[in-house]
C-alpha cells in the first residue's frame, strides 16, 4: 500500500476529523507525570535509551486512547491506537533490527488495535510494526495517528527495487559500459550520490558459472562520455587476462556510493547485466536499502528511477551508440 515517495496527509493537513482531539490531546499538552515512569518501565524492560524526540512524543501523547474515525476509513481500514510504550515494549527486538535496517533509532510509542507496534524514530516520525511488516505513517506524530485513525494509506517499507529493460542496447561490453554511465550520470544528477567507480564482474556459462572477473574500474576526471571509450578497453583487458571472451560471459556492471558516503544513498546500488538472460536482454536495476522507501532519500531515488525509466524508454527501437 502507499507509494514511497509520499506517506499520508500533506505536513501540516488538517484531518476531516480530529480523533487525537477527541481522545484528550490538545496543543500545549505534558503528560510527564505518567509518561516518564511509562518510559522507564519500557527501558527497564525492553532494553534501549530513549532520546528526545521520543520523550516528547511520549510527554505530548501518552494515555491516550483514540478512536479510529466513524466514517470507516479514507483508503484503508482506519483504526484506533493506544499510546503507551509499555503497550509495545515486547515488540522492542523486532523494532532495534527495524532500526539497524533503517539506520535510526526507535522507541515503542503505543499500540494500534490491531496488535501492532507503534514507534517514534530520531526525527519524530511515527512507524508501525506488525504482521503485515513495517509502515512509515507520517513524518510527525500527529500526522501518523492522523493517517491510522483516518484511514489513509501508509507506506509500507521494503527496500525498493526497479527492473528497466533496455531493448536498444547492444549485448555487449560496450553497451553495457555506456549504460552504467548514464547510470553514474542519473544517480549524481538526482543528488544520489556521485560515484567514482564502476565494478565489472564477468560469470561464465560453464556449469553453474564462474566468476572469472569481479573488479572496480575507477572513473577519470572529466566528462562521463570520455570514459566509455577507456573504460571499455580497460575491462577488455582485464576479461583477455581471465582468459574468457566478453561473448561468453554474463557481464554485470554495477554502480555503487563510494566510501565513506553516509546515510541511506550508501546503500543504493545500480547495475546494467548484459549476456545473461537471452529471453529478456539487457537490463538495468536500481536497489537500495530500507532506509530508502521514506524521508528525502525515497524521493531522491525516486526521482532517480524516473530517469532511468525515462531513458529505458528511449532505446526503444533505438541502438544506443
Amino acid at each position: 500500500m502507499g507509494d514511497v515517495r509520499s506517506a499520508g496527509p500533506a505536513s501540516g493537513a488538517v484531518p476531516s476529523t480530529d480523533m487525537p482531539a477527541e481522545a484528550g490531546w490538545h496543543a500545549g499538552r505534558d503528560a510527564g507525570d505518567a509518561a516518564l515512569p511509562a518510559i522507564l518501565m519500557t527501558v527497564t524492560v525492553g532494553g534501549g535509551s530513549v532520546f528526545p524526540a521520543a520523550e516528547g512524543a511520549l510527554r505530548e501523547f501518552h494515555g491516550l486512547r483514540i478512536r479510529a474515525a466513524p466514517h470507516g476509513g479514507r483508503e484503508v481500514a482506519a483504526t484506533g491506537c493506544v499510546v503507551d510504550p509499555r503497550e509495545a515494549r515486547f515488540a522492542s527486538p523486532q523494532l532495534d533490527r527495524l532500526g539497524g535496517e533503517l539506520g535510526l533509532r526507535l522507541f515503542p510509542f503505543g499500540r494500534t488495535d490491531a496488535d501492532a507496534a507503534l514507534a517514534v524514530d530520531e526525527e519524530g516520525r511515527l512507524l508501525a510494526l506488525g504482521t503485515g511488516g513495517a509502515w512509515f505513517l507520517g513524518a510527525t506524530v500527529r500526522e501518523g495517528l492522523a493517517v491510522l485513525t483516518e484511514g489513509v494509506a501508509p507506506v509500507r517499507l521494503r527496500p525498493p527495487r526497479w527492473r528497466f529493460p533496455l531493448p536498444g542496447l547492444p549485448a555487449d561490453l560496450a553497451g553495457a559500459v555506456r549504460a552504467a554511465l548514464v547510470a553514474v550520470y542519473v544517480l549524481h544528477s538526482s543528488g544520489v550520490f556521485g560515484a567514482r567507480a564502476v565494478r565489472l564482474r564477468a560469470t561464465t556459462f560453464r556449469g553453474i558459472g564462474v566468476v572469472a572477473v569481479d573488479e572496480e574500474f575507477r572513473l577519470r576526471r572529466g566528462a562521463l562520455e570520455e570514459n566509455a571509450e577507456p573504460l571499455t578497453e580497460a575491462m577488455s583487458a582485464r576479461l583477455d587476462a581471465a582468459g574468457v571472451r566478453a561473448g561468453g560471459c554474463e557481464l554485470t556492471l554495477t554502480v555503487t556510493a563510494p566510501p565513506g558516503t553516509d546515510g541511506p544513498s550508501a546503500t543504493v546500488e545500480c547495475g546494467v547485466t548484459v549476456g545473461g538472460d537471452r529471453t529478456h536482454g539487457p537490463a538495468l536495476t536500481l536497489s537500495a536499502g530500507l532506509s530508502t522507501s521514506f524521508g528525502p532519500a525515497a524521493k531522491a531515488l525516486g526521482a532517480c528511477a524516473d530517469a532511468l525509466a525515462d531513458w529505458s524508454a528511449s532505446t526503444a527501437g533505438t541502438p544506443v551508440s
